[in-house]
C-alpha cells in the first residue's frame, strides 16, 4: 500500500503547488475580457483563451470562476462535470469537488486529512465582472486590479454586446482598428464609401499619437475635413472609439483564442435617452464584415517593425507592433525558457 507521502509526490502542471508551471505564453499577465457572463450559467463551460482550454462556471447568482478544463487527479475535462449545491465544481471521472478558490474540498471514498486535501487544489484564476462580461487575468502571481477606460464603469445592463470567432491571430485586428487610412477601400460599400469623394481625391491625412498611461490615443483627420476621429487603445487588446455624432460608444476587443483564432467581442455603451428599440445594433456590428474579411486574409501575427515597407501614417500601427514584440511576444519566449530550465 503507498504511504501519504507517495501519495502525494506527483505534481499536476496545472496545480497551484506546482513548481515553473506555464499557461498562456501566447497572452501572459493580462486582463482581458472572455465572455459575457449571460452566457455562463451553472453548467460548466469550455472555452479556449489564448492557447489554453479553460472551464467557467457561475457558483453563485452573481460569483464565478475559472480552472484548466483538466482534472488534477486524471486529467479529465471538468467542463463535463457539474456544479454541486455548495457551489463546488465536481469532476465527471471519481467525483472530486474543487470550490471557486482552487480547493479541494471533497475525495470520495478516501479519508483524507486538511492537510492531504490541500496538496490536491487545481488553479483558480482571477476573474472579475465589467459591463456585463466575465474577465480573466492570465497569470496567478502579483495580480493587479483590471485598469479600464471609465466608459466599461457603467451598470451591466446599460452594454449591448456581440461577438464572433475570426480565423486570424489577434494582433491584427488591433491593427486594423488602428488604421484610419484603410476606411476608404476596406469599407468603400459601406460607411468608407464617402472618404472616395471627389473632394478627397488629392487629401492629405493629419494622424497625431499620444503616449496614455496604458496606451495611445490616435487622432485622425483628412485636410479636407473639419473634424475626423479619435481612437484609444488600451492595452492590451482594446480599442475604443470616439465617433462624432454618434449616438453609443464602441469597444472593440481582440481576444487570442490560439495563434490562428480570436474572438472579435463589441461593446456598445449607448447615449442616454437612446431609444434602442429604434437603433439597428445588427447593421451596426455588421460594418466589421469588412475588416473581418481583410484580417482574415492576413498570415499570422501583425510583423515586426522592421519587416515591409512604412509610411509616416503607419505609426500608430508601428507603435503597436513594437508594444507587442516587446511587452508580450518576447515575454511570452522568457516564460517558456524559465519554464524549461526549471524542468
Amino acid at each position: 500500500m503507498l504511504s501519504g507521502a507517495e501519495f502525494y509526490i506527483g505534481q499536476h502542471p496545472r496545480t497551484c503547488n506546482g513548481v515553473n508551471f506555464a499557461m498562456f505564453e501566447m497572452f501572459p499577465s493580462f486582463w482581458t475580457p472572455v465572455l459575457p457572463v449571460a452566457e455562463i450559467g451553472t453548467v460548466p463551460i469550455t472555452v479556449e483563451l489564448a492557447g489554453e482550454s479553460l472551464v467557467l462556471f457561475r457558483h453563485s447568482s452573481s460569483q464565478f470562476a475559472a480552472f484548466p478544463d483538466r482534472c488534477p487527479h486524471r486529467g479529465a475535462p471538468l467542463s463535463q462535470g457539474q456544479v454541486t449545491a455548495n457551489g463546488c465544481l465536481q469532476c465527471p471521472y471519481h467525483g472530486w469537488q474543487f470550490a471557486a478558490n482552487g480547493d479541494c474540498v471533497k475525495v470520495p471514498f478516501n479519508s483524507l486529512n486538511p492537510n492531504h486535501l490541500a496538496k490536491l487544489s487545481i488553479v483558480s484564476f482571477p476573474v472579475r465582472v465589467i459591463a456585463g462580461i466575465l474577465w480573466i487575468f492570465t497569470g496567478t502571481e502579483e495580480v493587479p486590479e483590471p485598469e479600464v477606460p471609465s466608459s466599461l464603469l457603467e451598470p451591466d445592463d446599460r452594454y449591448v454586446i456581440h461577438h464572433e470567432i475570426w480565423d486570424a491571430h489577434w494582433t491584427q485586428a488591433i491593427d486594423i482598428s488602428l488604421d484610419y487610412l484603410h476606411l476608404p477601400f476596406v469599407h468603400r460599400n459601406s460607411f468608407g464609401g464617402e472618404l472616395n469623394d471627389a473632394a478627397h481625391k488629392d487629401a492629405i491625412a493629419q494622424i497625431s499619437v499620444n503616449s496614455t498611461t496604458d496606451g495611445m490615443r490616435v487622432t485622425n483627420r483628412l485636410n479636407t475635413l473639419p473634424s475626423g476621429t479619435e481612437i484609444d487603445w488600451h492595452q492590451p487588446n482594446n480599442i475604443v472609439l470616439n465617433l462624432d455624432g454618434m449616438p453609443l460608444l464602441p469597444h472593440f476587443f481582440a481576444i487570442p483564442i490560439n495563434t490562428q483564432q480570436m474572438r472579435f467581442m463589441q461593446v456598445l455603451l449607448p447615449n442616454l435617452g437612446v431609444d434602442r428599440s429604434n437603433f439597428d445594433f445588427d447593421e451596426f456590428f455588421a460594418a466589421s464584415d469588412d475588416d473581418r474579411t481583410m484580417v482574415e486574409s492576413q498570415i499570422g501575427e501583425v510583423p515586426n517593425v522592421n519587416e515591409g515597407y512604412n509610411v509616416p501614417t503607419d505609426e500608430p500601427s508601428l507603435r503597436f507592433r513594437r508594444w507587442y514584440y516587446r511587452a508580450v511576444k518576447n515575454k511570452g519566449s522568457e516564460a517558456t525558457q524559465d519554464t524549461s530550465a526549471g524542468r
